[in-house]
């Protein structure tokens, strides 16, 4: 009678804690998460650079975005424009 009763015991504690227990399955949901959130913003940033960058490229680059990185990059503006800084 007891015997049984300690192999279920057994069992219960592996099937909890074991390697491919409950606990390990809910480190992994969370492990899971946790890296497709870091995929979505790196996907994020990645569709915007890729947008940059065809915006730039040598056969037809964008005139706007070209003066507004030229303006960025260096410094400059005409006498009548107004420069709001954003952070």
């Amino acid at each position: 009678m007891i015997i049984p009763m300690i192999c279920s015991l057994i069992i219960v504690y592996f099937f909890i804690y074991g390697m491919r227990g409950m606990q390990a399955k809910a480190n992994l949901l969370e492990e899971i998460s946790v890296l497709e959130q870091e995929y979505s913003l790196v996907h994020e940033r990645k569709v915007d650079i890729e947008s940059h960058v065809a915006l730039l490229q040598p056969g037809h680059v964008n005139p706007d975005f070209l003066d507004e990185k030229s303006r960025e990059m260096l410094g400059l503006m005409h006498p009548d424009e107004i420069i709001i800084l954003d952070k």
